[in-house]
Formats: C-alpha cells, structure tokens, sequence
C-alpha cells in the first residue's frame, strides 16, 4: 500500500474519531503529483441549493470534515496568474481517482479533485463531500470558473449530476454507466441542466450496461442540443480511456463554440479545439 492509500484511510479514520485539522490553505503543493487535502464543510447548505435535498435535516448532516486528492498539472507554478480547467471526480465505492482518464487530464492541463468520502448511501455526505472540497479547492487553486467539469461512474455519475447544480462556473458533466439523479417517481433533477447557461452533458455507457434504457431517457429530459452519448463495448463500468476522451472533447467543444464563452475560456480550449476546427 502507497503512502497516499495509507494517508486516505487515516483521513477517514480521523473523520469517524477524533477531528482531525483541516489542511491549511498556506500548505505547499507539488505539480504532478496526489495530494491529500481534509477540508470541511462548516456551514449546512441551503435546501433550495441541492435538488435531492428534502428536509433541513439533510443539510445539517452533510456538515462536517471531509477529504479529496488534489492533482496539479505541469506547469501550474510557472505562471502565478494563470488559471487552469478543473475536473471534479466521484466514485460509486468512494476514494475516486482518474483511473481509465489519467492520460487525457494530465496531458490537457486540467487541476483534478478527486473526492474520498462521497460514494454509494445516504445524500448528506456524497453532497457534503463535494461542498467542502469545492469551496476549499477554488481558495486554494488558480480555477478558472466557467470551465469546471464533473464525472463520476454508476452512483458516482448520479452524484456529479447533483454537484454541478450546486455550485456555479460548471459547464460540463460526463456521465458515466448512468443517468442523473432523480426522485422518487424517476423523474431526473435537471432544472439547472437545461437553458442558455446550462451544462454540456455527455454520457458514457457500455452496450451489455443495464443502465442503457437511461439514454433515451435522459436525451428527452435534456434535450439533444445539450446531450451527447458514446457507447463502448462492455458493461457497467469506467469508459474506456478513448471513449472518455470522445466525451470530454465534445464537452469542450461546445463550450468553445458558444457565442457568449469568455475570451479567457477560449483561449485554454484552444490548442484542442481550434485544431479540431471546430
């Protein structure tokens, strides 16, 4: 086991025990590699803020210490005013990393928060987990907001449809080997999905997946301006390595077409999207 294994599993020792402090925002960070950073979500959320949020008690429980591994990509220190695309990861099990995406992020410059509590159970932590990353994640790194991205596989994908509601500057979510969240009658959470400054939703799935019944679905609820699909061949698990990067390319690409998309945003999609001649 690596030293990070064993630093995440005290981390979520201390959350379970003791309190253990938060990482300091002052903290040194190295490029290329996983930090583990503990934050905490002080203050509950609003109820109106978190679609599957139904009561107050909810957003109380979802207070309290969490953890995420934090990548920096090469070259972030080199210009201090430089703000860079950033890619929230959830998984089904919890503990997320980039797994099958590793190549494709760290080749295109993205700052990637991969979270450590939020995985399959009760809203209150998947959501928490989330919260407080986020909110530590944007003080202490150069984000550029109008370019963050979520993705998360089976429960996870349901989870990363929740976060980019809750907090702004989201453009994209790739779902992977599932829809989004959704009620009790199985109607998706999409309001904050759709409309002129919504979110690019692509969705990977495995053609032997369970879960393929959910593209139609979610293609009427979002509507196929900002819904795309990439099947793969296999069942209900992480998109293949170029499958994901078919995703994430065409989530970049429509924010890079967008009339209304910040100069500043453009200019970081460029050398990808300009190439593609889109």
């Amino acid at each position: 086991m690596n030293t990070i294994h064993w630093a995440c599993l005290a981390g979520v020792c201390a959350r379970l025990g003791a309190q253990a402090e938060t990482t300091p925002l002052n903290d040194p960070l190295e490029e290329q590699k996983e930090t583990l950073i503990a934050c905490e979500l002080a203050q509950p959320p609003k109820r109106a803020e978190v679609p599957v949020f139904d009561s107050a008690k909810e957003c109380e429980a979802a207070k309290g210490e969490y953890h995420y591994k934090l990548w920096l990509p090469e070259g972030y220190k080199a210009d201090e005013k430089k703000a860079w695309p950033c890619i929230f990861i959830a998984s089904p099990g919890g503990k997320a990393g980039m797994g099958n995406m590793a190549a494709w992020l760290k080749a295109s410059g993205y700052v990637v928060v991969m979270l450590i509590e939020s995985k399959n159970g009760p809203w209150a932590p998947i959501v928490g987990n989330f919260l407080a990353a986020h909110d530590d994640v944007v003080k202490r790194v150069r984000i550029q907001e109008g370019l963050k991205i979520a993705t998360g596989m089976s429960g996870g994908a349901r989870a990363s449809s929740v976060f980019v509601q809750t907090r702004p500057g989201f453009v994209g979510l790739i779902l992977q080997g599932a829809g989004g969240a959704s009620d009790s009658k199985g109607v998706y959470h999409v309001a904050k999905l759709k409309g002129s400054h919504g979110v690019f939703v692509a969705m990977t799935i495995g053609e032997k997946d369970s879960n393929k019944t959910e593209v139609p679905r979610m293609k009427t609820a979002l509507g196929p301006a900002r819904f795309s699909v990439y099947p793969f061949d296999g069942g209900h698990v992480w998109a293949p390595p170029e499958t994901f990067a078919k995703a994430i390319a065409w989530v970049e690409q429509q924010i890079y077409r967008k009339s209304d998309t910040p100069a500043v945003v453009k200019k970081l999609l460029a050398p990808r999207c300009a190439a593609a001649g889109k």
